[in-house]
């Protein structure tokens, strides 16, 4: 192979350097540019020469080499035909085969007269290696076409040496024989039985060409070169179940048999690399797999999206099978998650509400009709309290929704089925106060004289969430209120503390008519506010 190489960079450089020769440059005569064996047959005399126009003749004399010029030739020969030319002045005349009485290697003088007359004679212009050759025959790779069932070939041939001047062949034996497979991506060696024969077993990788050349004591030789192109057999994957309908998050296991076809039978085809991804997808990430001894294979994928189509390919290049494909499609219902929901109770019962919703399992900026839900014990008798539309993982806030003093609150989306999207609900919070009031609340006297005391008094209590008991609440701040007859605003006269039993009272100087009130404004996060009743009353 190095050695055949070696030739090609040679010739090419022959080639490069005469194509810049202009085609006129040999006016005075053909321009002898080598003159040597050819190196498929030893006895035949390659003559190579530049020229402007035609050529009439070429002589050529031999001499032992180390014979003087002017010594007599052994031999002289003037038949030759052209046999290739690299250009329209640059070409290759072959001889016939030569034949001399003595083995041995022969300088060549060559004589070329072109069309129009004007000769070139050419001393020392070459040398005929006029030797023992060593030669390939009968070179084949069998079978010559590979199939799926007969993937391995055997290249061989017989290496026999060849007397030039009787044309009779003896085998070779011993000879190492370099062999090349699948356009030179794979060698091996072999070496030659006592009949000259050699062989060598290979299973094909790739199309390409197989030759074999020996480089020995004899000299160089090369086979014919074969181009080996294996049949391909049809395939077909065969899917257990082609179309899916998951929940995002799911996983899907698409699974199947890759098979060939031999004539009217389809047989299962083990050891394939195949690998399954999004359809012209943009953004590849293919899963692999290899089938197995029964041609079985299996992809595992979590999709995502309403609707993907899934490829299942080979993933590699397989000479002995037609590559085919099959098509999954997988449609996914999106599921609903609350990121996000916090609900806070405030002292008039009213209710602040945080949220967000994203959709699993889509790429999506829809809006969505949450609602806000409320239950008295959490686990029945849920009611939509408001909904809100919100964008798919927006943030969404609800403030003073009217409350209950105890229950439960969600956040629920009832899905849609146009867009293949599951409902769900947040998970539940628990909110409520204690509640409080003033009982027994009073202004006396009633009527009372102008510049007397009135007395306002109650007693302050709380209820606890879920409780029916009224407790006493003291030692708590209560405001005493007072509107004049005829305004709307309320005034704070004072601030009593509770006792112990709840009971408060205070005295103040009745100046005008007006309502009073006692109310408890200032509560803890655990409880409501809390008021008496209205008492109106008349100083004269």
């Amino acid at each position: 192979m190095r050695q055949i190489a070696r030739g090609m960079v040679t010739a090419g450089a022959v080639l490069v350097a005469t194509l810049t020769l202009p085609g006129t440059a040999h006016a005075a005569g053909p321009n002898v540019k080598e003159a040597t064996s050819n190196q498929s047959d030893w006895s035949v005399l390659d003559v190579r020469l530049n020229y402007s126009g035609g050529i009439d003749k070429i002589t050529a004399r031999l001499r032992p080499v180390g014979s003087s010029d002017t010594d007599e030739p052994v031999a002289t020969i003037s038949d030759f035909t052209k046999r290739y030319e690299y250009s329209s002045w640059d070409a290759v005349w072959a001889s016939q085969p030569i034949h001399l009485d003595t083995l041995g290697d022969y300088t060549v003088d060559i004589e070329a007269t072109e069309s129009d007359g004007e000769t070139t004679v050419e001393k020392n212009a070459g040398t005929l290696h006029y030797q023992k050759q060593p030669v390939f025959t009968g070179f084949a790779v069998t079978p010559a076409e590979p199939d799926i069932e007969h993937q391995t070939f055997t290249a061989g041939g017989d290496m026999v040496v060849r007397d030039p001047s009787t044309r009779e062949t003896v085998p070779l034996p011993g000879a190492t024989v370099n062999l090349t497979f699948d356009g030179g991506s794979a060698e091996a060696t072999a070496v030659t039985d006592e009949a000259g024969h050699f062989s060598a077993p290979h299973r094909l990788a790739q199309s390409g060409w197989v030759f074999a050349d020996y480089n020995g004591g004899l000299g160089f030789a090369a086979s014919p070169w074969i181009d080996v192109r294996p049949k391909a057999a049809p395939t077909r994957l065969v899917l257990d179940k082609s179309s899916f309908h998951v929940t995002a998050g799911d996983k899907v296991d698409v699974t199947g048999t890759l098979q060939y076809q031999i004539g009217e039978e389809w047989k299962p085809l083990p050891g394939i690399p195949l690998e399954m991804d999004y359809k012209e997808c943009t953004t590849c990430s293919p899963v692999g797999t290899t089938t197995d001894a029964n041609g079985r294979f299996s992809f595992v994928r979590t999709p995502y999206g309403p609707k993907s189509v899934y490829e299942v390919t080979f993933a590699s290049y397989t000479p002995f099978a037609q590559h085919s494909t099959a098509d999954i499609t997988v449609a996914v219902t999106a599921t609903t998650k609350f990121s996000e929901f916090t609900a806070q109770l405030d002292k008039y019962a009213q209710l602040d509400v945080t949220g967000s919703v994203d959709l699993v399992g889509r790429d999506t900026n829809d809006r969505i009709a949450v609602d806000i839900q409320y239950s008295p014990d959490g686990k029945t008798g849920w009611t939509t309290k408001k909904t809100v539309q919100t964008s798919n993982g927006a943030q969404f806030v609800v403030e003073e929704l009217p409350g209950y003093p105890d229950g439960y609150w969600r956040l629920h989306y009832a899905g849609s089925t146009t867009k293949d999207i599951k409902g769900g609900v947040s998970n539940s919070l628990h909110r409520y106060r204690a509640l409080t009031r003033v009982k027994d609340a009073n202004a006396s006297p009633e009527p009372v004289t102008k510049g007397r005391t009135i007395t306002v008094k109650g007693v302050l209590q709380e209820r606890a969430a879920g409780s029916s008991t009224w407790k006493a609440y003291g030692a708590k701040k209560v405001q005493i209120l007072f509107r004049p007859k005829g305004a709307k605003t309320w005034y704070v006269m004072s601030t009593v503390t509770s006792k112990s039993n709840g009971s408060f009272s205070k005295g103040f100087t009745a100046r005008q008519d007006g309502t009073w009130v006692p109310v408890f404004l200032y509560p803890d996060s655990k409880h409501f506010v809390g008021s008496g009743r209205e008492d109106y009353v008349d100083v004269r």
